[in-house]
């Protein structure tokens, strides 16, 4: 930031001096040439701090789904490859149904049987000759058998397992012919969501004028050039260090310095901001432009923008 505008009032010194030569070069014009913009720049920087403050730590994250299987058995079949991007209900792998669609099969000719009974003690109740109880007896079978062959039918529909969201599949190591197990500690593969989640991270005296539908940009290196537009979510007025465990000890309020800490703002981005090229994990710079000082945000902004630009420069001699 400071070395832009140094170099923009240099620039314009060299211009007014000696290349149109408009005021002389003397002592006194020395002194203004150095003073000035060391007053103006700290001004600019100080209001710039508090209406359009900026964060030097961006952080990009994205929920990860642990893709864990609801029923067991053999897989047979992985649609999917490491890192590959997909789209909500495609095919993630499928899992042998043969043992499921026989458990299907062999109920619902139970369940046949058993309406036909119901069907039978009905006819008879209504003609005298039957038994009220062996009626109500037929329908509690036809009930717990229908109980059991929906959920044989969710059980072979779980043979297939399809993508969560849209997203990008990670950490695919599943290959057919691998036995699968309902283990919540245990994923067949991780699945990450498309829709990432942005925060900014400030000092405690920087939060005073954000507030929430505050516009915000930001960048990351690893889209070099690119400035993401968002809007305040919210503030989170909250983190570790203010947590309290329900115990019967005293507070430590320690000997040590407690270590100056920074809060997070949420961002939502705009639509249209292609997220699912902003990698998960990624650490960037932005700014947020509060209501008051406007004119500041427009230079906060060019400077964002230089410094993405700079981004394309890789300083490495090997």
């Amino acid at each position: 930031m400071l070395e832009i505008i140094i170099v923009l009032y240099a620039l314009v010194v060299w211009w007014v001096f000696f290349k149109r030569k408009l005021y002389p070069w003397n002592k006194r014009s020395k002194i203004i040439v150095f003073v000035t913009p060391v007053v103006f720049v700290l001004i600019m920087i100080l209001l710039m701090n508090i209406f359009a403050p900026s964060s030097s730590d961006v952080r990009v994250t994205r929920h990860e789904v642990p893709i864990i299987p609801q029923v067991k058995g053999r897989v047979i079949e992985v649609g999917v490859t490491d890192n590959q991007r997909v789209k909500k209900g495609d095919v993630l792998f499928k899992i042998d149904p043969e043992p499921y669609q026989a458990s299907v099969n062999a109920l619902n000719a139970k369940l046949k049987l058993a309406k036909k009974r119901v069907e039978e003690n009905r006819a008879l109740v209504k003609t005298g000759s039957g038994n009220r109880f062996d009626l109500e007896k037929a329908e509690a079978d036809y009930d717990e058998l229908k109980e059991k062959a929906d959920n044989s039918y969710w059980e072979l529909e779980q043979t297939v397992v399809r993508a969560p969201n849209n997203g990008t599949v990670v950490n695919a190591q599943l290959r057919p012919g691998v036995f699968l197990v309902p283990t919540p500690l245990r994923a067949a593969m991780s699945f990450l969501e498309d829709e990432p989640q942005v925060f900014m991270l400030f000092h405690q005296n920087e939060l005073h004028q954000i507030k929430p539908g505050h516009e915000a940009e930001f960048y990351v290196p690893t889209n070099p050039g690119q400035v993401y537009k968002a809007k305040v979510e919210s503030v989170i007025w909250a983190q570790r260090q203010g947590q309290v465990n329900a115990s019967g000890d005293l507070p430590q309020t320690g000997v040590r310095p407690a270590i100056p800490n920074r809060f997070p703002v949420k961002l939502i981005l705009e639509e249209g901001s292609h997220t699912e090229l902003i990698a998960a994990g990624a650490i960037g710079h932005g700014a947020i432009y509060t209501d008051n000082m406007s004119f500041l945000h427009f230079v906060r902004k060019v400077m964002l923008r230089v410094y993405s630009k700079l981004n394309y420069i890789v300083p490495k001699l090997h």
